[in-house]
């Protein structure tokens, strides 16, 4: 399916220009509607803000605050996108809830890492990038520290399963697959292995005009979203594909697996499924 319409995440936080330069390129790039939904409700407290009432304080103030800023970053949407179409509204809640609610009439969702190293002293309320698992659209998860003008899907690299998801993320990302310069599949083998886990998946793709290639990594051992990362990085690509959250998302969360892995380290933009 086309990319035809993008669900655009933004609030009163240091990475919504980001965000924007982001879908303001692929806006362009598939001549897409973008919807911005700007959630003045905060995603994070300082860890200080200790009791209820104070709790409920913190966020009156900070969602007044976001309200007051809304005219400002409205300006920034309505310069960054004059050349597209898109619309704009303000709301208050829960940011994956409300996200995922649009996002059923968007063809991808843009949001930002929730990168740790920045919120030593905070508490999270949402987590804007655990998107994938409430939405029928694909997420593009963006890394906290990307810089907006880096390129995005010269080279994709598929993380690849046969799994479910990682089938559905091939699917919602083949806008970008067939605009890209190279299409890599990467598969994390066990030792001794003998099958090639990719071939299917380069035929198919090549029915739909995709011409790639396979890299086979055998894991020796470790956390599988820290080789993902390592060897996707290694070659050079500026977009991860993969499935998201391939057990029990309670699994995941608490346990670790490599989505949530992904997502805690990311290095380049993630398309991510569920």
């Amino acid at each position: 399916m086309p990319i035809k319409t993008i669900l655009l995440h933004m609030a009163n936080d240091d990475r919504h220009a980001a965000r924007l330069e982001v879908a303001v390129g692929l806006a362009r790039r598939f001549s897409a509607f973008v919807e911005v939904l700007y959630v003045a409700t905060p995603v994070s407290m300082p860890a200080a803000v200790t009791g209820r009432a104070a709790s409920y304080g913190y966020i009156a103030e900070a969602t007044a605050i976001a309200h007051e800023r809304a005219e400002q970053i409205e300006q920034e949407v309505r310069q960054a996108l004059k050349d597209c179409s898109y619309s704009w509204s303000v709301v208050e809640g829960d940011h994956v809830e409300l996200l995922a609610e649009r996002a059923a009439y968007a063809d991808l969702a843009i949001v930002t890492q929730s990168h740790g190293d920045s919120l030593d002293d905070r508490v999270m309320l949402h987590v804007p990038d655990r998107l994938p698992l409430e939405t029928p659209c694909p997420t593009l998860v963006v890394p906290y520290d990307f810089a907006p003008q880096t390129a995005i899907g010269g080279h994709v690299v598929i993380a690849w399963k046969n799994t479910r998801e990682s089938g559905r993320a091939v699917r919602n990302a083949m806008p970008f697959l067939q605009n890209a310069e190279k299409v890599t599949i990467l598969t994390i083998e066990p030792p001794g292995h003998t099958l090639d886990s990719g071939h299917d998946l380069m035929i198919w793709l090549e029915r739909h005009g995709v011409s790639s290639h396979h890299q086979a990594n055998i894991h020796q051992g470790g956390d599988v979203g820290e080789v993902i990362l390592t060897c996707a990085r290694d070659m050079g690509a500026d977009l991860l594909v993969m499935g998201a959250y391939g057990h029990s998302r309670l699994r995941e969360m608490v346990l670790g697996g490599a989505t949530r892995t992904v997502l805690g380290e990311l290095n380049m933009p993630a398309l991510m499924s569920h």
